[in-house]
Protein backbone atom coordinates (compact mmCIF):
# COMPACT_ATOMS: atom_id res chain seq x y z
CA UNK A 1 0.00 0.00 0.00
CA UNK A 2 1.16 3.71 -0.98
CA UNK A 3 1.76 5.93 2.24
CA UNK A 4 -0.70 9.05 1.48
CA UNK A 5 1.09 12.28 1.40
CA UNK A 6 -0.38 14.11 4.09
CA UNK A 7 0.30 18.23 4.01
CA UNK A 8 -0.72 20.62 7.33
CA UNK A 9 -1.91 23.35 7.35
CA UNK A 10 -1.42 25.59 10.60
CA UNK A 11 0.34 23.11 12.43
CA UNK A 12 0.98 24.94 16.24
CA UNK A 13 0.92 23.54 19.51
CA UNK A 14 -2.18 21.14 18.75
CA UNK A 15 -1.54 20.50 15.10
CA UNK A 16 2.45 19.42 16.14
CA UNK A 17 0.71 16.60 17.91
CA UNK A 18 -0.75 15.16 14.51
CA UNK A 19 2.46 15.52 13.03
CA UNK A 20 4.51 13.81 15.53
CA UNK A 21 1.79 10.81 15.18
CA UNK A 22 2.32 10.62 12.02
CA UNK A 23 6.38 11.02 11.55
CA UNK A 24 7.10 8.27 13.98
CA UNK A 25 4.36 6.00 12.45
CA UNK A 26 1.78 5.79 15.02
CA UNK A 27 -0.56 5.79 11.67
CA UNK A 28 -0.05 3.12 9.11
CA UNK A 29 0.22 3.88 5.58
CA UNK A 30 0.14 7.58 5.67
CA UNK A 31 3.30 10.26 6.11
CA UNK A 32 3.58 13.71 6.60
CA UNK A 33 5.08 15.32 3.34
CA UNK A 34 4.40 19.33 3.82
CA UNK A 35 3.78 21.80 6.37
CA UNK A 36 2.46 25.07 6.35
CA UNK A 37 2.34 28.37 8.87
CA UNK A 38 2.61 31.84 9.04
CA UNK A 39 5.66 32.10 11.01
CA UNK A 40 8.01 31.08 8.32
CA UNK A 41 10.72 30.99 10.79
CA UNK A 42 8.96 28.64 13.02
CA UNK A 43 7.55 26.85 10.10
CA UNK A 44 10.84 26.01 8.82
CA UNK A 45 12.62 24.87 12.44
CA UNK A 46 9.28 22.64 12.56
CA UNK A 47 9.55 21.22 8.96
CA UNK A 48 13.42 20.60 9.61
CA UNK A 49 12.70 19.04 13.11
CA UNK A 50 10.27 16.66 11.51
CA UNK A 51 12.16 15.66 7.72
CA UNK A 52 9.15 17.35 5.77
CA UNK A 53 9.21 20.44 3.25
CA UNK A 54 8.06 23.85 4.62
CA UNK A 55 5.87 26.07 2.20
CA UNK A 56 5.26 29.54 2.48
CA UNK A 57 1.32 29.65 1.19
CA UNK A 58 -1.61 27.67 1.73
CA UNK A 59 -1.97 27.59 -2.40
CA UNK A 60 1.64 25.82 -2.79
CA UNK A 61 0.60 23.80 0.32
CA UNK A 62 -2.79 22.51 -1.71
CA UNK A 63 -1.46 21.13 -4.53
CA UNK A 64 -2.44 17.63 -5.44
CA UNK A 65 1.38 16.96 -6.87
CA UNK A 66 2.51 17.05 -3.63
CA UNK A 67 0.04 15.65 -1.36
CA UNK A 68 -2.87 13.87 -1.21
CA UNK A 69 -5.11 15.04 1.79
CA UNK A 70 -4.59 18.18 3.99
CA UNK A 71 -5.22 18.42 7.83
CA UNK A 72 -6.73 22.24 8.35
CA UNK A 73 -5.55 22.48 11.96
CA UNK A 74 -5.10 26.54 11.98
CA UNK A 75 -7.39 28.86 14.32
CA UNK A 76 -10.73 28.69 12.95
CA UNK A 77 -11.15 31.77 11.58
CA UNK A 78 -8.90 30.63 7.82
CA UNK A 79 -10.87 27.58 8.07
CA UNK A 80 -13.57 28.26 5.65
CA UNK A 81 -11.41 29.73 2.48
CA UNK A 82 -8.65 27.24 3.22
CA UNK A 83 -11.81 24.14 3.50
CA UNK A 84 -12.98 25.33 0.39
CA UNK A 85 -9.33 25.55 -1.55
CA UNK A 86 -8.57 22.36 -0.52
CA UNK A 87 -12.13 20.54 -1.71
CA UNK A 88 -11.58 22.44 -5.20
CA UNK A 89 -8.38 21.45 -5.40
CA UNK A 90 -9.55 17.85 -4.77
CA UNK A 91 -7.86 17.05 -1.76
CA UNK A 92 -9.39 14.81 1.05
CA UNK A 93 -9.55 16.85 3.72
CA UNK A 94 -9.51 16.36 8.03
CA UNK A 95 -10.66 19.95 9.37
CA UNK A 96 -10.22 20.39 13.19
CA UNK A 97 -13.25 21.55 14.98
CA UNK A 98 -15.27 23.82 14.69
CA UNK A 99 -15.78 23.50 10.93
CA UNK A 100 -15.78 27.58 10.73
CA UNK A 101 -15.42 30.00 13.08
CA UNK A 102 -19.07 31.13 13.13
CA UNK A 103 -23.17 30.46 12.44
CA UNK A 104 -22.39 33.33 9.43
CA UNK A 105 -19.75 31.05 8.01
CA UNK A 106 -22.06 28.26 7.81
CA UNK A 107 -23.19 29.14 4.53
CA UNK A 108 -20.04 29.79 2.68
CA UNK A 109 -19.42 25.90 3.06
CA UNK A 110 -22.46 23.92 3.07
CA UNK A 111 -22.69 23.43 -0.37
CA UNK A 112 -19.48 21.01 -0.49
CA UNK A 113 -21.57 18.36 1.79
CA UNK A 114 -20.69 14.70 0.15
CA UNK A 115 -16.75 16.22 -0.48
CA UNK A 116 -13.81 13.70 1.31
CA UNK A 117 -14.55 15.45 4.38
CA UNK A 118 -14.12 14.37 7.82
CA UNK A 119 -14.47 17.20 10.36
CA UNK A 120 -11.85 16.30 13.69
CA UNK A 121 -14.50 15.54 16.54
CA UNK A 122 -12.02 13.16 17.94
CA UNK A 123 -13.97 12.17 21.32
CA UNK A 124 -16.29 9.94 18.63
CA UNK A 125 -13.11 7.55 18.28
CA UNK A 126 -12.07 7.70 22.14
CA UNK A 127 -12.63 3.74 23.02
CA UNK A 128 -14.43 4.80 26.25
CA UNK A 129 -17.14 7.00 24.27
CA UNK A 130 -17.31 3.77 21.75
CA UNK A 131 -18.31 1.33 24.17
CA UNK A 132 -20.51 3.64 25.57
CA UNK A 133 -22.71 3.79 22.80
CA UNK A 134 -22.46 0.67 22.30
CA UNK A 135 -23.56 0.10 26.19
CA UNK A 136 -26.77 2.27 25.93
CA UNK A 137 -29.29 -0.31 25.27
CA UNK A 138 -28.85 -1.64 28.87
CA UNK A 139 -29.91 1.61 30.35
CA UNK A 140 -33.07 1.69 28.47
CA UNK A 141 -34.76 5.01 27.26
CA UNK A 142 -32.24 7.71 28.11
CA UNK A 143 -34.41 10.97 29.32
CA UNK A 144 -31.21 12.51 31.33
CA UNK A 145 -27.72 13.71 30.07
CA UNK A 146 -25.35 15.45 31.79
CA UNK A 147 -21.53 16.14 30.42
CA UNK A 148 -18.60 18.12 31.35
CA UNK A 149 -14.83 19.16 30.15
CA UNK A 150 -13.34 21.22 32.67
CA UNK A 151 -9.69 22.24 31.52
CA UNK A 152 -6.76 25.15 32.44
CA UNK A 153 -6.99 28.03 31.44
CA UNK A 154 -5.51 28.59 27.78
CA UNK A 155 -2.36 30.88 27.71
CA UNK A 156 -3.01 30.77 23.39
CA UNK A 157 -2.74 34.62 21.86
CA UNK A 158 -5.35 33.01 19.10
CA UNK A 159 -7.95 32.34 22.09
CA UNK A 160 -8.28 36.16 22.61
CA UNK A 161 -8.59 37.26 19.19
CA UNK A 162 -12.42 37.40 17.33
CA UNK A 163 -11.28 36.99 14.30
CA UNK A 164 -9.01 33.53 14.90
CA UNK A 165 -11.14 32.16 17.54
CA UNK A 166 -14.46 32.96 16.38
CA UNK A 167 -15.84 32.79 20.08
CA UNK A 168 -15.30 31.47 23.19
CA UNK A 169 -15.64 28.16 25.14
CA UNK A 170 -18.90 27.49 23.32
CA UNK A 171 -17.33 27.50 19.99
CA UNK A 172 -13.46 25.85 20.95
CA UNK A 173 -14.64 23.13 23.33
CA UNK A 174 -18.38 23.25 23.70
CA UNK A 175 -18.39 21.91 20.11
CA UNK A 176 -16.82 18.72 21.46
CA UNK A 177 -19.84 18.11 23.56
CA UNK A 178 -22.39 19.19 21.19
CA UNK A 179 -21.15 16.26 18.90
CA UNK A 180 -21.04 13.49 21.68
CA UNK A 181 -24.59 14.68 22.41
CA UNK A 182 -25.53 14.34 18.80
CA UNK A 183 -23.46 10.98 18.49
CA UNK A 184 -25.10 9.47 21.74
CA UNK A 185 -28.79 10.56 20.91
CA UNK A 186 -28.65 9.99 17.09
CA UNK A 187 -30.31 13.36 16.32
CA UNK A 188 -29.41 17.59 17.39
CA UNK A 189 -31.95 18.59 20.21
CA UNK A 190 -34.66 21.07 19.47
CA UNK A 191 -33.81 23.49 21.74
CA UNK A 192 -31.68 25.13 23.95
CA UNK A 193 -31.60 27.69 27.48
CA UNK A 194 -27.81 28.87 28.07
CA UNK A 195 -25.60 30.60 30.31
CA UNK A 196 -22.04 31.95 30.28
CA UNK A 197 -19.55 34.12 32.13
CA UNK A 198 -16.26 35.72 31.01
CA UNK A 199 -13.98 35.44 34.40
CA UNK A 200 -10.59 36.22 35.09
CA UNK A 201 -10.53 39.03 32.66
CA UNK A 202 -10.91 36.86 29.23
CA UNK A 203 -12.34 38.55 26.47
CA UNK A 204 -14.85 35.47 25.88
CA UNK A 205 -17.04 33.29 27.65
CA UNK A 206 -14.86 30.40 29.65
CA UNK A 207 -17.42 28.65 31.72
CA UNK A 208 -20.58 28.04 30.04
CA UNK A 209 -23.75 25.75 31.20
CA UNK A 210 -26.53 24.98 28.46
CA UNK A 211 -29.59 22.64 28.87
CA UNK A 212 -30.31 20.99 25.71
CA UNK A 213 -33.78 19.82 25.33
CA UNK A 214 -35.33 17.18 23.13
CA UNK A 215 -38.88 16.88 22.44
CA UNK A 216 -39.95 13.40 22.07
CA UNK A 217 -38.89 11.20 24.11
CA UNK A 218 -38.24 13.88 26.87
CA UNK A 219 -34.72 14.68 27.35
CA UNK A 220 -32.61 16.85 29.16
CA UNK A 221 -29.12 17.24 28.80
CA UNK A 222 -26.48 19.49 30.60
CA UNK A 223 -23.28 20.25 28.67
CA UNK A 224 -20.40 22.47 30.89
CA UNK A 225 -17.24 23.84 29.92
CA UNK A 226 -14.87 25.53 32.38
CA UNK A 227 -11.66 26.72 31.64
CA UNK A 228 -10.94 29.15 34.40
CA UNK A 229 -9.79 26.27 36.87
CA UNK A 230 -6.44 24.67 37.46
CA UNK A 231 -8.13 21.37 36.88
CA UNK A 232 -8.73 18.66 34.25
CA UNK A 233 -12.11 16.56 34.13
CA UNK A 234 -13.97 14.68 31.62
CA UNK A 235 -17.46 13.37 32.18
CA UNK A 236 -20.35 11.92 31.04
CA UNK A 237 -23.35 10.71 32.45
CA UNK A 238 -26.59 8.87 30.89
CA UNK A 239 -29.98 8.26 32.72
CA UNK A 240 -32.13 5.89 31.79
CA UNK A 241 -35.30 3.96 32.79
CA UNK A 242 -32.84 1.10 33.44
CA UNK A 243 -30.08 2.36 34.85
CA UNK A 244 -26.94 4.50 34.47
CA UNK A 245 -23.63 4.50 32.67
CA UNK A 246 -20.98 6.84 33.76
CA UNK A 247 -17.56 7.53 31.96
CA UNK A 248 -14.80 9.52 32.92
CA UNK A 249 -13.10 9.36 29.41
CA UNK A 250 -10.00 11.35 30.38
CA UNK A 251 -8.95 8.28 32.77
CA UNK A 252 -10.53 5.86 31.02
CA UNK A 253 -13.35 4.30 32.82
CA UNK A 254 -17.07 3.25 32.64
CA UNK A 255 -19.31 2.24 35.47
CA UNK A 256 -23.03 0.98 35.30
CA UNK A 257 -24.92 1.54 37.98
CA UNK A 258 -28.79 0.30 38.52
CA UNK A 259 -29.95 0.32 42.36
CA UNK A 260 -27.22 0.68 44.67
CA UNK A 261 -25.10 -1.37 42.60
CA UNK A 262 -22.30 -0.19 40.95
CA UNK A 263 -20.01 -2.20 38.57
CA UNK A 264 -17.10 -0.93 36.66
CA UNK A 265 -17.59 -2.19 33.07
CA UNK A 266 -14.62 -1.20 31.49
CA UNK A 267 -10.96 0.13 31.59
CA UNK A 268 -8.82 1.28 28.52
CA UNK A 269 -6.65 3.77 30.62
CA UNK A 270 -5.47 7.16 28.77
CA UNK A 271 -5.76 6.36 24.80
CA UNK A 272 -4.12 9.09 22.52
CA UNK A 273 -7.50 9.48 20.17
CA UNK A 274 -5.59 11.19 17.43
CA UNK A 275 -3.79 8.05 15.47
CA UNK A 276 -7.63 6.39 15.58
CA UNK A 277 -9.18 9.59 13.84
CA UNK A 278 -5.98 9.82 11.54
CA UNK A 279 -6.59 5.79 10.62
CA UNK A 280 -10.26 6.60 9.75
CA UNK A 281 -9.14 9.63 7.96
CA UNK A 282 -7.00 7.84 5.90
CA UNK A 283 -10.20 5.04 5.10
CA UNK A 284 -11.95 7.85 4.44
CA UNK A 285 -9.12 9.25 1.42
CA UNK A 286 -8.82 5.86 0.22
CA UNK A 287 -12.67 5.58 -0.44
CA UNK A 288 -12.65 2.66 1.93
CA UNK A 289 -15.35 3.95 3.99
CA UNK A 290 -18.07 6.82 3.93
CA UNK A 291 -16.61 9.96 6.58
CA UNK A 292 -17.53 9.32 10.04
CA UNK A 293 -17.91 13.03 11.16
CA UNK A 294 -19.57 14.93 7.93
CA UNK A 295 -19.59 18.04 7.39
CA UNK A 296 -23.51 18.06 7.67
CA UNK A 297 -22.16 17.07 11.73
CA UNK A 298 -19.26 19.82 11.36
CA UNK A 299 -23.04 22.57 10.65
CA UNK A 300 -24.89 20.86 13.44
CA UNK A 301 -22.29 21.12 16.01
CA UNK A 302 -22.45 24.79 14.89
CA UNK A 303 -26.08 25.13 14.82
CA UNK A 304 -26.22 24.29 18.67
CA UNK A 305 -23.35 26.79 19.56
CA UNK A 306 -25.77 29.70 17.75
CA UNK A 307 -28.57 29.00 19.77
CA UNK A 308 -26.65 28.77 23.17
CA UNK A 309 -25.14 32.06 22.02
CA UNK A 310 -28.44 33.64 21.48
CA UNK A 311 -29.75 32.08 24.57
CA UNK A 312 -27.45 33.74 26.20
CA UNK A 313 -27.71 37.03 24.31
CA UNK A 314 -32.05 37.16 24.78
CA UNK A 315 -32.01 35.62 27.93
CA UNK A 316 -34.88 32.84 26.69
CA UNK A 317 -34.80 29.26 25.61
CA UNK A 318 -34.11 29.10 22.62
CA UNK A 319 -35.60 26.83 19.46
CA UNK A 320 -32.66 25.59 17.10
CA UNK A 321 -35.46 25.17 13.74
CA UNK A 322 -35.41 28.93 14.37
CA UNK A 323 -31.92 29.03 12.72
CA UNK A 324 -33.15 27.87 9.62
CA UNK A 325 -35.00 31.50 9.37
Amino acid sequence: MTDLRIGLAGCGRHGERYLRHLQRGDVEGMRAVAVHRRNQAVGRDLADRYGVDYVDSMEALLDPERIDAVLILTPPGPHATALRAAIEAGLGVLVEKPLVASWEEVREVAGYDGARVMVAQTLRFSPVLRRVRELLPAVGTVHRVRMAQRLNPSDLDWQRDQAAAGGGSVTLTGVHLFDLLRWMIGRTPDAVSARMCALQGHPFENLFDACFEYDAPPLLAATEVSKFSRSRTSLLELVGEEGELHADYLRGTIDFRQGREVERVAEFGDVPTLPIALGFFGALVRGEIETPVSLRDGIETLRMAEACYRSHASGRLVRLDELDD
